[in-house]
């Protein structure tokens, strides 16, 4: 875990205090960025707090872990809304913006990249998951929130034994139902 992972903590928390922090030590930064590439500072601010959301409803995605600089990430993220904006409204052709400005380490792009994809993976599974017969949806669904099985078959009404194989039949049929939609 990245040291600055206490920043993604503040928002995810809505803890005020650390939103200030953030506000206090990044937005000047971006918003000069931001008129550096044919923006105002209220393009600038805009675009910080439409970053921030888009990072708090990234924080909120089961897992997510800052794996570069916090400020690095943050830029990435309003880089690329303000290249979509740009881009929208026409305002300027994006070369510089794209060769130095807002320049971001090549490992942020991956791990960027990287999240999507696995977002984009597990919605795919959730919806192959959707697919399978309403046991075998509760009981996966179960798994997967709780740790505990004898607690899940107690309160389904059923064995422990029963659970992990009926457990066990449903997984096998979202796996393959996973490598037939050719997609992994």
């Amino acid at each position: 875990m990245h040291l600055d992972q206490i920043y993604i903590q503040y928002l995810k928390d809505n803890n005020s205090t650390g939103i200030q922090l953030i506000y206090n030590k990044f937005s000047k930064q971006i918003v000069t960025l931001i008129q550096q590439n044919n923006g105002s500072e209220d393009d600038g601010y805009d675009i910080f707090q439409e970053s921030l959301v888009d990072i708090y409803h990234m924080a909120h995605q089961k897992d997510f872990q800052l794996t570069t600089s916090f400020s690095s990430f943050l830029k990435l993220v309003c880089k690329r809304k303000w290249l979509n904006a740009l881009k929208k409204n026409q305002r300027m052709p994006v070369t510089n913006l794209e060769q130095s400005v807002l320049y971001v380490e090549d490992e942020s792009n991956k791990a960027w990249d990287e999240m999507l994809e696995t977002v984009n993976r597990e919605n795919i599974v959730m919806s192959l998951l959707d697919t399978l017969g309403e046991s075998c949806q509760q009981i996966i669904k179960r798994c997967m929130q709780e740790k505990h099985q004898e607690k899940i078959a107690e309160s389904m009404g059923i064995t422990y034994a029963y659970l992990r194989k009926k457990k066990s039949e449903c997984m096998a049929t979202l796996v393959r139902k996973v490598k037939e939609s050719g997609l992994f």
